[in-house]
C-alpha cells in the first residue's frame, strides 16, 4: 500500500464529526457577532479558533443555517434576508445599536449612489439634447 493511500485510510482526509451542541453554539456565536459588527470579516476565524473547529466547516454550517432560516421565514410569509426584518424583541440594546449603525451606513451608501445616478442623468440628458 502506498503512503498516500495509507494516509487516506488512517483518516487524514476524512470528515471530522462535531457534536451538535458545538455546532449550534458556534452558529449562535457567529450570529451574535454578525449582529454586533456586520462588517467584521474575522468572525469565522475567531469563532472557529474559539470552538477549536475548522473555519470552512463553520462557514458551511452558518450558510446552511441561514438558508434554513430563510426557508422557514418564507413559509411563514416573511423574509429573513435583512436584519431590519427580523423581530426586534429578541435583540439586546447593543445588538439594536449595531443594527441601527449598519442600516445608517447602508442608507448613506444608497444616497450616494442615488446622487451619482442623478448627476449621470443630467449629464446624459443634456448631451442628448445637443
Amino acid at each position: 500500500m502506498s503512503s498516500s493511500s495509507q494516509e487516506k485510510s488512517q483518516g487524514l482526509f476524512s470528515a471530522r464529526r462535531y457534536a451538535e451542541d458545538v455546532r449550534s453554539n458556534a452558529i449562535a456565536a457567529v450570529d451574535e457577532r454578525r449582529l454586533k459588527n456586520p462588517m467584521d470579516r474575522t468572525i469565522y476565524r475567531e469563532v472557529a479558533d474559539e470552538f477549536n473547529i475548522g473555519e470552512q466547516s463553520l462557514r458551511l454550517w452558518v450558510k446552511k443555517h441561514d438558508a434554513d432560516s430563510r426557508d422557514v421565514a418564507s413559509r411563514e410569509g416573511g423574509e429573513a434576508d435583512e436584519p431590519a426584518e427580523r423581530p426586534a424583541k429578541n435583540l439586546t440594546h447593543a445588538q439594536l445599536e449595531a443594527e441601527i449603525l449598519s442600516l445608517r451606513k447602508k442608507i448613506e451608501k444608497l444616497q450616494a449612489e442615488n446622487d451619482v445616478l442623478k448627476r449621470a442623468f443630467v449629464v446624459f440628458s443634456s448631451e442628448w439634447e445637443k
